[in-house]
Protein backbone atom coordinates (compact mmCIF):
# COMPACT_ATOMS: atom_id res chain seq x y z
CA UNK A 1 0.00 0.00 0.00
CA UNK A 2 1.58 3.62 -1.02
CA UNK A 3 1.13 6.31 1.21
CA UNK A 4 1.74 10.16 0.14
CA UNK A 5 3.70 10.81 3.48
CA UNK A 6 6.64 12.68 3.46
CA UNK A 7 10.52 11.29 4.79
CA UNK A 8 10.65 12.08 8.08
CA UNK A 9 14.03 14.01 8.86
CA UNK A 10 16.46 13.15 11.62
CA UNK A 11 16.26 15.51 14.47
CA UNK A 12 18.93 18.15 14.85
CA UNK A 13 21.66 17.53 17.71
CA UNK A 14 20.32 20.26 19.20
CA UNK A 15 16.50 19.26 19.31
CA UNK A 16 17.82 16.02 20.64
CA UNK A 17 19.54 17.75 23.47
CA UNK A 18 16.61 19.82 24.20
CA UNK A 19 14.04 16.29 23.94
CA UNK A 20 16.84 14.95 26.77
CA UNK A 21 16.44 17.72 28.93
CA UNK A 22 13.13 18.38 28.73
CA UNK A 23 12.61 14.60 29.70
CA UNK A 24 14.58 14.83 32.67
CA UNK A 25 12.92 18.08 34.08
CA UNK A 26 9.46 16.73 33.43
CA UNK A 27 9.86 13.14 35.00
CA UNK A 28 11.75 15.00 38.11
CA UNK A 29 15.20 14.00 37.38
CA UNK A 30 16.30 17.02 37.19
CA UNK A 31 14.08 19.21 40.26
CA UNK A 32 13.67 22.75 40.10
CA UNK A 33 17.20 24.89 41.76
CA UNK A 34 18.99 22.12 40.95
CA UNK A 35 22.20 23.05 39.03
CA UNK A 36 23.15 21.62 35.79
CA UNK A 37 26.57 19.91 35.63
CA UNK A 38 29.76 21.98 34.53
CA UNK A 39 29.90 21.71 30.05
CA UNK A 40 32.45 19.34 29.61
CA UNK A 41 30.55 16.67 31.66
CA UNK A 42 27.08 17.86 29.50
CA UNK A 43 29.43 17.61 25.91
CA UNK A 44 30.60 13.86 27.49
CA UNK A 45 27.10 13.43 28.88
CA UNK A 46 25.27 13.82 25.11
CA UNK A 47 28.52 13.09 22.72
CA UNK A 48 28.19 16.65 21.52
CA UNK A 49 30.36 19.64 20.99
CA UNK A 50 29.96 22.94 22.76
CA UNK A 51 28.21 24.57 19.83
CA UNK A 52 25.15 22.20 19.74
CA UNK A 53 25.01 21.94 23.66
CA UNK A 54 25.00 26.09 24.43
CA UNK A 55 22.29 26.57 21.60
CA UNK A 56 19.86 23.96 23.21
CA UNK A 57 20.80 25.89 26.65
CA UNK A 58 20.41 29.23 25.04
CA UNK A 59 17.03 27.82 23.81
CA UNK A 60 15.96 26.32 26.98
CA UNK A 61 16.89 29.89 28.51
CA UNK A 62 14.76 32.01 26.14
CA UNK A 63 11.62 30.49 27.48
CA UNK A 64 12.56 30.22 30.83
CA UNK A 65 13.12 26.84 31.57
CA UNK A 66 17.06 27.73 32.65
CA UNK A 67 18.55 30.49 34.04
CA UNK A 68 22.27 30.64 33.07
CA UNK A 69 24.05 32.72 35.34
CA UNK A 70 27.82 33.71 34.18
CA UNK A 71 30.23 32.36 36.47
CA UNK A 72 27.52 30.25 38.76
CA UNK A 73 26.18 27.99 35.44
CA UNK A 74 22.91 26.79 34.96
CA UNK A 75 20.25 26.01 37.10
CA UNK A 76 16.66 24.72 36.46
CA UNK A 77 14.20 27.33 36.97
CA UNK A 78 12.17 27.42 40.09
CA UNK A 79 9.09 28.10 37.50
CA UNK A 80 9.18 24.68 35.67
CA UNK A 81 5.48 23.88 36.31
CA UNK A 82 4.07 26.94 35.46
CA UNK A 83 6.31 26.40 32.22
CA UNK A 84 5.24 23.21 31.27
CA UNK A 85 1.71 24.26 31.30
CA UNK A 86 2.18 27.02 29.31
CA UNK A 87 1.53 25.89 25.75
CA UNK A 88 2.92 29.44 24.20
CA UNK A 89 6.66 28.46 26.19
CA UNK A 90 6.42 25.01 24.41
CA UNK A 91 5.87 26.41 20.62
CA UNK A 92 8.84 28.74 21.35
CA UNK A 93 11.05 26.04 21.45
CA UNK A 94 10.32 24.98 17.99
CA UNK A 95 12.70 26.65 15.82
CA UNK A 96 14.05 28.65 18.27
CA UNK A 97 16.12 30.81 16.25
CA UNK A 98 13.08 31.80 13.76
CA UNK A 99 10.92 32.38 17.13
CA UNK A 100 13.40 35.03 18.59
CA UNK A 101 12.57 37.03 15.38
CA UNK A 102 8.57 36.08 16.07
CA UNK A 103 8.89 37.05 19.32
CA UNK A 104 10.38 40.70 18.79
CA UNK A 105 7.72 40.88 16.02
CA UNK A 106 4.80 39.81 19.21
CA UNK A 107 6.30 42.35 21.10
CA UNK A 108 6.29 44.88 18.53
CA UNK A 109 2.13 44.39 17.37
CA UNK A 110 1.26 44.06 21.37
CA UNK A 111 3.49 47.45 22.61
CA UNK A 112 3.13 49.55 19.60
CA UNK A 113 -0.84 49.15 20.31
CA UNK A 114 -0.39 49.71 24.20
CA UNK A 115 1.73 52.62 23.80
CA UNK A 116 -0.73 54.85 21.89
CA UNK A 117 -3.74 53.71 24.48
CA UNK A 118 -1.36 54.63 27.64
CA UNK A 119 -0.46 57.81 25.65
CA UNK A 120 -4.25 58.43 25.46
CA UNK A 121 -5.57 56.67 28.65
CA UNK A 122 -2.30 56.91 31.39
CA UNK A 123 -3.45 58.67 34.97
CA UNK A 124 -1.05 60.91 36.51
CA UNK A 125 -0.14 58.29 38.93
CA UNK A 126 0.51 55.92 36.04
CA UNK A 127 2.67 58.32 34.14
CA UNK A 128 4.55 58.75 37.91
CA UNK A 129 5.12 54.54 37.66
CA UNK A 130 6.43 54.73 34.41
CA UNK A 131 8.75 57.64 35.39
CA UNK A 132 9.68 55.66 38.80
CA UNK A 133 10.86 52.90 36.96
CA UNK A 134 12.73 55.08 34.35
CA UNK A 135 14.38 56.71 36.92
CA UNK A 136 15.41 53.28 38.50
CA UNK A 137 16.65 51.85 35.24
CA UNK A 138 19.30 55.27 35.08
CA UNK A 139 20.58 54.69 38.04
CA UNK A 140 21.43 50.93 37.97
CA UNK A 141 22.17 50.89 34.13
CA UNK A 142 25.62 49.53 35.23
CA UNK A 143 24.43 46.93 37.61
CA UNK A 144 23.22 44.42 34.77
CA UNK A 145 20.37 42.39 36.47
CA UNK A 146 19.15 45.44 38.18
CA UNK A 147 19.41 46.93 34.72
CA UNK A 148 17.17 44.48 33.54
CA UNK A 149 14.93 44.15 36.44
CA UNK A 150 14.12 48.20 35.78
CA UNK A 151 13.77 47.72 31.79
CA UNK A 152 11.10 45.06 32.62
CA UNK A 153 9.42 47.10 34.53
CA UNK A 154 8.66 50.20 32.31
CA UNK A 155 7.50 47.49 30.10
CA UNK A 156 4.81 46.40 32.57
CA UNK A 157 3.89 49.73 33.82
CA UNK A 158 3.38 50.70 29.67
CA UNK A 159 1.41 48.28 29.83
CA UNK A 160 -1.15 48.60 32.73
CA UNK A 161 -1.35 52.33 31.19
CA UNK A 162 -3.18 50.96 28.54
CA UNK A 163 -5.88 49.73 30.74
CA UNK A 164 -6.50 46.92 28.27
CA UNK A 165 -6.33 43.87 30.19
CA UNK A 166 -6.03 41.43 27.29
CA UNK A 167 -3.13 42.84 25.71
CA UNK A 168 -1.47 43.16 29.13
CA UNK A 169 -2.33 39.29 29.34
CA UNK A 170 -0.76 38.57 26.36
CA UNK A 171 2.39 40.35 27.11
CA UNK A 172 2.42 39.13 30.25
CA UNK A 173 3.12 35.62 28.69
CA UNK A 174 6.19 37.29 26.88
CA UNK A 175 7.92 37.67 30.36
CA UNK A 176 9.89 35.02 30.69
CA UNK A 177 11.52 35.10 27.26
CA UNK A 178 11.88 38.48 27.27
CA UNK A 179 13.45 38.72 30.19
CA UNK A 180 15.69 35.65 29.00
CA UNK A 181 16.39 37.99 26.33
CA UNK A 182 17.60 40.88 27.66
CA UNK A 183 19.83 39.12 30.51
CA UNK A 184 21.38 37.48 27.24
CA UNK A 185 22.00 40.94 25.63
CA UNK A 186 23.11 42.44 29.15
CA UNK A 187 26.13 39.84 29.11
CA UNK A 188 27.74 40.25 25.93
CA UNK A 189 26.93 44.25 24.73
CA UNK A 190 24.53 46.22 26.00
CA UNK A 191 24.17 50.44 25.79
CA UNK A 192 22.27 51.14 28.38
CA UNK A 193 22.73 54.98 27.80
CA UNK A 194 21.06 53.91 24.72
CA UNK A 195 18.04 52.16 26.35
CA UNK A 196 17.64 55.13 28.83
CA UNK A 197 17.36 57.94 26.29
CA UNK A 198 15.14 55.98 24.11
CA UNK A 199 12.76 54.99 27.17
CA UNK A 200 12.48 59.02 27.57
CA UNK A 201 10.95 59.90 24.19
CA UNK A 202 8.53 56.80 25.42
CA UNK A 203 7.56 58.74 28.33
CA UNK A 204 8.02 62.29 27.01
CA UNK A 205 5.27 61.56 24.66
CA UNK A 206 2.85 59.39 26.93
CA UNK A 207 3.25 62.35 29.30
CA UNK A 208 2.02 64.62 26.76
CA UNK A 209 -0.46 62.26 25.70
CA UNK A 210 0.82 62.16 22.17
CA UNK A 211 -0.48 58.34 20.83
CA UNK A 212 1.49 58.99 17.20
CA UNK A 213 4.86 60.11 18.93
CA UNK A 214 4.56 57.29 21.68
CA UNK A 215 4.39 54.65 19.35
CA UNK A 216 7.12 56.22 17.07
CA UNK A 217 9.57 56.15 20.25
CA UNK A 218 8.64 52.81 21.13
CA UNK A 219 8.94 51.41 17.74
CA UNK A 220 12.02 52.95 17.30
CA UNK A 221 13.09 51.16 20.36
CA UNK A 222 11.87 47.54 20.10
CA UNK A 223 13.59 47.67 16.42
CA UNK A 224 17.06 48.60 17.82
CA UNK A 225 16.67 46.20 20.64
CA UNK A 226 15.87 43.54 18.36
CA UNK A 227 18.89 44.31 16.14
CA UNK A 228 21.00 44.38 19.33
CA UNK A 229 19.42 40.87 20.05
CA UNK A 230 20.14 39.51 16.50
CA UNK A 231 23.77 40.31 17.14
CA UNK A 232 24.16 38.64 20.33
CA UNK A 233 22.79 35.34 19.40
CA UNK A 234 25.21 35.30 15.91
CA UNK A 235 27.88 36.31 18.18
CA UNK A 236 27.27 33.63 20.30
CA UNK A 237 26.73 30.90 17.57
CA UNK A 238 29.96 31.80 16.45
CA UNK A 239 31.65 30.84 19.77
Amino acid sequence: MRTSAMPLERKRLTDQIIDQLLAGISSGKVKPGEKLPPEPELMNQFGVGRSSLREAIAALSLVGLLEVRPGHGTTVSLSTGEFLTKPLRWGMLMNWRDRIHELVEARMIIEHAMAGMAAERATKEEIAEIKYYQTQLRSSKKLGKKAVQADLAFHAALAKASHNSILARYLAELRHPMKSMMEQKASVFIDYDRVAEQHEAIVQAIEAHNPSKAQAALRDHLEWAGERLKAVVLKKESK
